[in-house]
C-alpha cells in the first residue's frame, strides 16, 4: 500500500511550523531573560536534578556535550552554576545551580512549571499516549534519516 503523499506532505508541514515555533520561543525567552531556550532547559535541569556530569545534563537536554560545555562556561561566568570534582570519581566533574542561579530561574518565564505544551495537560490520557506513540515513531524516522 502506497503511503498518502498528502499526509506525508502535512505532516512534514507540521514538523516545519513545529520547528520554527520552538525557534520564536527560543528568541522570546532571550529577549525576555538574556539567555536561550535550550540554555534555560539546562537550568531547568540542573534545578530537578543537581550534581549532573556534562555528559548527563547533555544527555537530558538533547545537546552535544561541546554545546553544554559552552552553555556551563557562560553561566559560571554569570555565577549561575558552580562546578565540583565528583566525590565517587575525581576524573568527573559535576554541575549545580548557585543561589543566584536558582534566583534567576525562579525569575524566569516558564520556569515555575508553566510551559508551552501545558496544554497537553487538558488531553485524556488516552489522546496523551497515541500523541506519544506517534511523536516517538516521527523521531525514530527523523534520527534514521540525520544518519
Amino acid at each position: 500500500m502506497a503511503a498518502d503523499k498528502t499526509l506525508i506532505g502535512e505532516i512534514n508541514g507540521n514538523v516545519r511550523h513545529l520547528i520554527q515555533l520552538l525557534q520564536t520561543r527560543s528568541k522570546k525567552i532571550r529577549k525576555d531573560t538574556g539567555i536561550t531556550g535550550p540554555q534555560l532547559l539546562a537550568m531547568k535541569t540542573l534545578f530537578e536534578s543537581p550534581d549532573l556530569s556534562i555528559s548527563e545534563l547533555a544527555r537530558r537536554i538533547y545537546l552535544h556535550p561541546a554545546t553544554v560545555v559552552g552553555i556551563v562556561d557562560r553561566f559560571e561566568g554569570q555565577s549561575f552554576v558552580k562546578r565540583r570534582r565528583s566525590k565517587e570519581d575525581l576524573r568527573q566533574v559535576n554541575v549545580r545551580l548557585t543561589a543566584k542561579g536558582k534566583g534567576f530561574l525562579r525569575k524566569a518565564p516558564g520556569a515555575a512549571g508553566t510551559s508551552a505544551l501545558s496544554g497537553l495537560e487538558t488531553l485524556p490520557d488516552k489522546k496523551l499516549k497515541r500523541l506519544s506513540v506517534s511523536l516517538s515513531q516521527l523521531v525514530r524516522i527523523l534520527e534514521l534519516s540525520a544518519k
